[in-house]
């Protein structure tokens, strides 16, 4: 509806001076949207939720299942049981892409294809607004980090033969699996105990990139203590000289500007294929879809040709909505409260490990630390806080698998302030954890 109908509608009873006032409460209104819509840029300022429900119903609408004359008789037409069950997927219920292509537009679904466009534009601004300025495309993808990491080696092995895959050792199934269901082999880079942390062998990889035949590396520059991230370079650098793609698993490490920064030197000085992110750990969505980003514009488009048919819109739209409603502004405060929060949780884990003997692990991490349960039985601790209705601690008994490494010294307690969390989640956690150690 442009300004000169809203003009015609308003201009009949209503008159000049308030027909006036009106158009300037929807222009503002409206104006985040267009500029949305227009530039699609992460926006300075979010917007809100009415905003978001106006933008959304409306791309929504431009899809061929909301049109009341149509006679739908393909085998999918977006048929829906309820309007609720259409509300789960803000209204596109076409999905998105065309079989063999997630990134194609769709006949039956200009609105979601449309939708789809403004999300990859608006997720590749906000990730590189947020630190990696050096690269050149992105896509959201209806896929969590795990499948949106085998998405990715999926594309190497069918257009560059990759058939193994280097991996310093992290202790986490999901990127195991995810070389797995790339049907690759895998080649795991033993770490080394220095100090408290546990790091990548760099001297074993680097033989390793020179030495193995079709292989791509798959880096991790976040993860829980006592494993620190991946030195991405260092590993670039030996990428680039002998032609090995590198993908970057950054899972949460958006919103750290360490990391951000070591990734853009990294792409810089070497050689980074593509880099993963969470769409929920660092931009408060629902749990289902991963930003991917690269400097080349042709690999993005080779992950988007090695989906297999179409895709849920929901996971996408979530996302889009999560980075429109935060905005910049908001999101540099949201660091610097998980900044603040952490310093808290340090503090306060300083203070448990003085009173019963512990130490908290030197370990350097963006969101969170480690306390050592030596002589505690770690998992019986962590248990008793999840029952406490404390989540998210992580509990690795000495020996256990979770350390990423053989024989770690210690058993300990993870705990994080990621981003999102309040520092009342900070304060109660400890709490709880100050009254169970000490019984």
């Amino acid at each position: 509806m442009d300004n000169d109908e809203i003009d015609r509608i308003l201009e009949k009873n209503i008159p000049k001076s308030m027909r006036q006032r009106g158009r300037t409460t929807v222009d503002s209104l409206m104006s985040p949207i267009r500029d949305v819509l227009n530039r699609r840029r992460f926006p300075e300022k979010g917007l809100t939720d009415l905003q978001l429900e106006m933008m959304f119903q409306l791309l929504s609408s431009l899809d061929t299942d909301k049109d009341p004359e149509a006679a739908r008789v393909g085998e999918r037409e977006a048929r829906i049981a309820s309007p609720f069950i259409g509300r789960l997927s803000a209204g596109f219920n076409h999905g998105v892409g065309r079989s063999g292509k997630l990134a194609a537009p769709q006949p039956k679904a200009p609105g979601a294809s449309l939708m789809q466009q403004v999300a990859n534009s608006v997720a590749l601004d906000a990730i590189r607004k947020l630190g990696l300025s050096n690269m050149k495309s992105g896509i959201v993808t209806p896929l969590s980090t795990g499948m949106s990491i085998a998405l990715i080696l999926s594309a190497l092995r069918r257009e560059q033969g990759i058939n193994r895959v280097l991996f310093p050792r992290v202790d986490h199934a999901s990127p195991h699996r995810a070389i797995a269901f790339a049907g690759l082999e895998k080649i795991v880079i033993p770490t080394l105990i220095e100090g408290d942390a546990v790091r990548v062998d760099l001297e074993q990889l680097k033989q390793q990139i020179e030495s193995t035949e079709s292989s791509a590396v798959l880096a991790t520059t976040t993860f829980f203590p006592p494993r620190e991230s991946d030195p991405v370079k260092d590993i670039a650098k030996s990428c680039a000289k002998h032609d090995v793609p590198l993908i970057i698993n950054n899972a949460y490490g958006v919103q750290s500007d360490r990391i951000m920064s070591e990734i853009r030197s990294a792409a810089d000085a070497g050689y980074v294929t593509a880099v993963v992110q969470s769409s929920d750990k660092n931009f408060l969505a629902p749990v289902g879809a991963s930003i991917i980003v690269s400097p080349s514009e042709d690999f993005v488009e080779q992950i988007t040709e090695t989906y297999a048919g179409r895709a849920s819109a929901a996971p996408i739209v979530q996302t889009l909505a999560a980075l429109l409603a935060i905005g910049l502004e908001n999101y540099r405060a949201l660091q610097l409260e998980q900044s603040e929060n952490l310093k808290i949780l340090n503090e306060r884990m300083n203070e448990i490990a003085d009173k019963i003997g512990q130490r908290l692990l030197s370990v350097w991490n963006p969101v969170a630390c480690a306390l050592t349960m030596d002589g505690l039985d770690a998992n019986e601790v962590g248990a008793k806080l999840y029952n406490m209705r404390v989540t998210g601690p992580r509990a690795v008994a000495k020996g256990e698998f979770g350390s990423s490494c053989d024989n770690y010294p210690h058993s300990y307690l993870v705990m994080n302030a990621a981003i999102g969390a309040s520092k009342n989640d900070v304060e109660t956690a400890t709490m709880k954890l100050n009254k169970e150690v000490r019984r």
